[in-house]
């Protein structure tokens, strides 16, 4: 990530948060930083990303973001804590002074996690998308199916027909709720809590109030079901293998529905081919019963701000897939694929030619 380019992105990201008055200025303050010179904040930052990379235009600043945010909610004496709604603070004032003196002397966490930490986002109306094909696929079967998340952080997404009421969606057909994370976080962990609550900006708090009111639902049903959700240590690349290992095919009266939300955005074209050949090599021994589902950004587009449910399965041997429905959400447009019915139907035996 060179300076040039994480000015750039900063930018970006500023325009597309002009409705929050106290992200964008983070952004625009940071960008022009960077333009006037190399602060001495710059070098440790550049030297925590040494060895990352990021795929997607918008990867590094709201990580850098995510950071901020943390530092804030998890210390009170944090220069941006009086600027942070999510802290108590006001949005009307500028934060850009505390942002510098912040920057003067962060603690060692802050470059910790620029290092090593993944963002996790709930956004309530995309952690639903996932029902819509289960509904044309499973339910139309009237059969029980394994629902897994790749990149899962603590499962919010896995129980969201939970969290929300879904009318027509049937909840018993769900046989376990499995959440794949290179680090489990859990729900009733305050430092995973202010994880997740940090990957959502400090100054939209509706949807911070959406995630605490996920979250209270999943810790509530966790206390009584233990194994409500079960959430393994496993990276998105190793998500195939995982599921050949742990969850078996063989049983012919359940199915497997598999998923990833802002997961393969983060992969290069190549970790995304083999990517997908794993999990159509996966899918292959389950068959008419299994069910790749992404919720993802258009691949190719680098500032994309289009939504796609892509639906993928095992026909005639050969993985296929459908766009089953887009969202741009710059445009606040959506197109649905009438196609999704048949393409998610059980597959009609061809009828036997009779010759007399």
């Amino acid at each position: 990530m060179t300076k040039e380019e994480f000015v750039s992105q900063l930018e970006r990201g500023a325009l597309q948060a002009t409705a929050l008055p106290v992200t964008s200025a983070l952004l625009r303050w940071t960008a022009d930083q960077l333009k006037r010179g190399e602060p001495a904040w710059w070098k440790p930052i550049a030297k925590a990303w040494e060895k990352r990379t990021f795929v997607a235009w918008s990867e590094a600043w709201s990580l850098y973001l995510t950071c901020l945010h943390f530092e804030a909610l998890s210390d009170a004496e944090c220069p941006l804590v009086p600027y942070f709604p999510s802290c108590g603070g006001t949005a009307e004032a500028d934060p850009s002074v505390a942002l510098a003196r912040f920057l003067m002397e962060p603690p060692p966490s802050f470059f910790e996690n620029l290092k090593s930490g993944h963002r996790r986002t709930y956004i309530a109306s995309r952690a639903i998308l996932w029902t819509a094909p289960a509904m044309l696929f499973f339910q139309r079967r009237d059969l029980p199916y394994y629902l897994v998340e790749v990149n899962a952080g603590a499962g919010v997404n896995l129980a969201a027909d939970l969290v929300h009421v879904l009318k027509g969606f049937d909840s018993a057909l769900v046989s376990a709720r499995v959440g794949l994370e290179s680090r489990p976080l859990q729900a009733e962990d305050i430092t995973d809590r202010r994880w997740l609550t940090a990957g959502i900006w400090p100054d939209n708090l509706d949807a911070i109030a959406e995630l605490d009111a996920a979250l209270d639902k999943i810790a509530q049903r966790t206390r009584s079901e233990a194994a409500f959700l079960q959430l393994a240590a496993c990276p998105p690349e190793k998500a195939a293998a995982f599921v050949t290992k742990n969850i078996p095919a063989a049983d012919p009266e359940v199915g497997l529905l598999i998923y990833n939300m802002g997961t393969t955005v983060r992969m290069s074209d190549a970790a995304y081919a083999a990517y997908a050949a794993d999990m159509a090599a996966m899918l292959r021994a389950w068959g008419e019963r299994g069910l790749w589902v992404e919720v993802e950004s258009v691949r190719g587009e680098t500032y994309s701000t289009t939504t796609q449910l892509r639906v993928h399965r095992i026909l005639g041997g050969q993985l296929r897939s459908l766009v089953m429905a887009s969202v741009d959400l710059e445009q606040s447009t959506h197109q649905y694929s009438e196609a999704s019915a048949a393409f998610l139907g059980p597959e009609v035996p061809p009828v036997a030619s009779s010759n007399k």
